[in-house]
């Protein structure tokens, strides 16, 4: 026979093979006896002989089809008991098919038959669609201990993956993954150390959608499905995210190709995918995928050092109702939803770095740490009440008692230096439609108001921008004075018990709030309110803003330290949410921090801004022109959440999604998640396509317009920070804007004695060589850490040279990082900065 012939005759056969089901060179046998053995793997007897050989298949549905080849058992004479890596299924969901050696089939269909493959062991597998290869540069199989070995490393510290530090480790790749012939690669971590790397080797694009990689990693104290000590766990480069199917197909494909597994192979799911799995935990349970959470391995750690800054205060253990101050230093069991101004956080709970406790503490420079049972430590509890010193490091902190002169010495400094006044006009005295009000009319309705006022006029889509009316100043004033509020609030910050226990002042401001909202306002101020409301179609619910002229400024964000109130259709009144907003002025929070900031409390004064309120819309977010939190360069940060969860205050176990936007369009790539939201499914965007388009034009138009209101088109410090919603109908709405918190106006005091930032990035993003420099410093340590909290690169540079070093990241795999700098005889860093690959 020509080798023409012979493979149309093989082709014939496959053919035949395909339409009855299984392959023409085969049978299927019917399995004799089903039990399980002590490691929870299945026993298959078959009636066998010696000249075939055994493919088993699984299906993981009862009625579905067999979907994978999972093993391959020579025959004996009599009978053979055929086993595979993982857990038994019931024998509903296995198919035993004959092959005789004489005339073995290809089941991987890579121009191989089995028994070749299965002869070459590692180097070909009857299961892995590879050419043959040497082991100098990869296996397709993991026969024995001796081969996982020979591939993986094992190393004290692995730059930016702790979780791997001491854990012996190789690297996968698979190609063709969603094909019915994929290719297994267990790479040659002393060969090649990078999946980009071996990719390119293979010639390979290793970012194809087909293509799956990542690492199996051998945890010995952490017990198996099978009961034992020893766990091969897989998880995904850079700590990707995967749906179920994908988790489970990959199982199925490393486990066929790895023999040595005894089902104690499992899925290793990193802090920040958690959320995504929770999400589907049903799945994982109803299944036979073993899952190892690396919340469990940070059982281990007791210390985490995520802001290394030092600080002064009160040392305070807090419950979820208490109102910490600026002067504590707070002891949490749990992260709070929101944390107003303090001097030092420590939690009993891991964080992240991007948690929202922690990107607080780099805003305001204070010291956080995780550390665990703090109350355990008597060097902790024992310092209870008490003012104390508080610095975190890498490795450690400390805590020491202080005097009462250092915490005011410390204090004083950081505060500014003399009165603020916030701008105040009451010139103008009636309620304006929105359409009248101007950006210079901040001073006399608020900059929250006169901000959603003058975006109206950017040329935005028709109800992009709230259309409403402006409550001015004067009428606050009015109020507060029509009912002697002055007078008793000069009495009430004279008295010493006021200035000194913060319990009396929370329980007078209570008061004071309580009779703003019971007071009677003047009849014409209930006059102009009533014909406000009643210009609103008829069963409108009105919210009621908050828009003082000591929030939303240049300098001082005032974020979330006042209340909005929606008035609904069978509420009265609309008096009755105004003067609600009006005694939110003075809750505690927001006089502690006017008086931190010298702002003085008697100008301060609350506008408000009224529009029609929204209901059920399908996202909320903050977004800022700029990247904030990465330091990213030509991007914009988008921070939402689904449906009414807001982002500013957050229910308790959610995450966000986030995502730096580029600010100009390209051909792809144009975005890039970093974190996905635990409420929708695994792999899908709050903010689509289409969304993201918009976002990108609205963003633009309002930063380059402010910039020219603010007279901030050259001030490098100036941001636009804005807050938005999608609506039921999905429309994108921008509901505020204000300049972002580290807005510096130019000739301002503080932009005139602003510092350069100490650690200086670029490119960034980057793709190969990321430049650090550091001026009038001089660098002797570089600390690198993962998006997940671990320390993972830490190393000695040269002082002499620290005006600039190079770093080569081409080897990291894409995603973002934080690298933070120490100065000689420093234990703090200097500044930390994040960047993205």
């Amino acid at each position: 026979m020509s080798l023409n012939n012979a493979f149309l005759k093989r082709i014939a056969s496959l053919l035949v093979g395909v339409l009855l089901g299984v392959s023409a060179f085969c049978q299927e046998v019917p399995i004799v006896s089903y039990s399980v053995d002590q490691d929870g793997k299945v026993l298959l007897e078959v009636n066998s002989s010696a000249d075939h050989y055994y493919i088993l298949n699984v299906r993981h549905i009862e009625e579905g089809p067999f979907e994978i080849s999972v093993s391959l058992t020579m025959g004996e004479e009599g009978t053979t008991i055929i086993q595979e890596p993982l857990g038994a299924y019931p024998i509903d969901h296995y198919q035993v098919l004959e092959y005789d050696i004489s005339d073995p089939f290809d089941t991987d269909g890579d121009g191989y038959d089995d028994i070749t493959e299965f002869s070459n062991l590692p180097s070909q597998s009857p299961f892995s669609a590879a050419e043959p290869i040497d082991i100098i540069d990869a296996t397709v199989a993991i026969d024995t201990i001796t081969t996982f070995n020979t591939l993986s490393l094992q190393a004290p510290v692995i730059q930016f993956f702790e979780f791997l530090n001491g854990k012996e480790f190789l690297k996968f790749i698979i190609l063709d993954f969603d094909s019915d012939n994929p290719t297994v690669y267990f790479m040659n971590s002393g060969t090649h150390w990078l999946h980009a790397e071996f990719a390119d080797w293979l010639g390979v694009d290793y970012l194809a959608d087909d293509v799956q990689r990542g690492n199996v990693v051998f945890h010995p104290t952490i017990p198996g499905a099978n009961g034992t000590l020893g766990t091969f766990a897989f998880n995904y480069s850079n700590n990707a995210e995967r749906s179920f199917p994908t988790v489970q197909r990959t199982q199925e494909l490393l486990a066929a190709n790895m023999p040595i597994i005894k089902n104690n192979l499992a899925y290793f799911v990193t802090l920040n995918n958690e959320g995504g799995y929770y999400w589907e935990e049903e799945l994982y349970e109803g299944s036979r995928v073993s899952v190892v959470l690396e919340s469990d391995v940070y059982a281990q750690v007791d210390y985490l050092g995520l802001n290394l800054e030092e600080g002064y205060g009160r040392l305070r253990q807090m419950d979820s109702d208490d109102i910490p101050g600026i002067k504590d230093i707070v002891i949490y069991e749990s992260i709070p939803n929101l944390l107003p101004r303090v001097s030092g956080i420590i939690t009993s709970v891991v964080q992240t770095p991007l948690s929202h406790v922690n990107l607080r503490a780099i805003q305001d420079e204070i010291p956080n740490a995780f550390i665990r049972d703090p109350l355990e430590l008597e060097s902790i509890a024992d310092l209870l009440g008490g003012f104390v010193y508080f610095r975190t490091e890498q490795d450690g902190f400390i805590l020491r008692e202080a005097s009462s002169e250092e915490v005011n010495e410390w204090f004083e400094n950081i505060r500014p230096s003399a009165a603020q006044e916030p701008p105040l006009d009451l010139s103008y005295t009636s309620i304006l439609p929105l359409s009248e009000i101007d950006f210079d009319m901040f001073d006399a309705y608020g900059a929250k108001c006169a901000n959603v006022a003058t975006m109206g006029n950017f040329g935005f889509p028709q109800n992009t921008i709230p259309e409403g009316y402006g409550v001015p100043f004067h009428f606050y004033k009015e109020f507060m004075e029509f009912n002697g509020f002055f007078d008793v609030i000069r009495e009430m910050l004279e008295r010493e018990d006021f200035k000194e226990d913060r319990e009396v002042r929370n329980d007078l401001l209570a008061i004071l709030r309580e009779s703003i909202r019971q007071a009677p306002m003047p009849d014409w101020i209930m006059a102009q309110l009533a014909e406000m409301h009643a210009s609103f179609p008829e069963g409108t619910s009105v919210r009621c803003r908050s828009s003082t002229n000591n929030e939303d400024l240049p300098g001082f964000s005032g974020a979330g330290l006042y209340d909005s109130k929606t008035q609904h259709p069978d509420e009265g009144h609309i008096s009755k949410s105004i003067k609600q907003v009006y005694a939110s002025l003075w809750n505690l929070r927001a006089f502690e921090e006017r008086d931190f900031f010298r702002v003085n409390h008697f100008n301060s004064c609350m506008g408000v801004l009224c529009h029609p309120n929204y209901s059920l819309e399908k996202v909320n977010g903050v977004a800022v022109s700029t990247d904030p939190v990465y330091g990213t360069t030509n991007t914009f940060y988008l921070n939402s959440q689904q449906g009414e969860d807001l982002i500013t205050n957050p229910i308790p176990n959610t995450t966000p999604e986030e995502i730096l936007l580029d600010k100009l369009p390209g051909e792809e790539d144009e975005y890039f998640v970093i974190q996905r939201s635990n409420l929708v499914p695994p792999d899908s965007l709050l903010m689509g396509p289409e969304s993201l388009l918009e976002m990108r034009g609205y963003l633009t138009k309002i930063h380059e317009e402010f910039a020219i209101l603010y007279g901030a088109e050259r001030n490098p410090t100036f941001a636009m920070d804005i807050e938005y919603k999608i609506s039921a109908d999905d429309q994108l709405i921008i509901k505020q804007a204000r300049p972002w918190v580290s807005y510096v106006p130019q000739g301002d005091e503080l932009f005139a004695n602003l510092k350069p930032e100490k650690l200086y990035l670029y490119p960034n993003p980057v793709e190969q060589t990321l430049n650090v420099r550091c001026t009038e410093c001089r660098l002797d340590r570089i600390v690198i850490m993962d998006v997940v909290g671990n320390t993972l690169y830490d190393s000695a540079v040269d002082p002499s040279n620290s005006e600039k070093f190079q770093f080569d990241v081409s080897y990291l795999s894409t995603g973002v990082y934080i690298i933070s700098g120490y100065s000689e005889g420093q234990a703090s860093g200097i500044s930390s900065k994040f960047f993205k690959l």
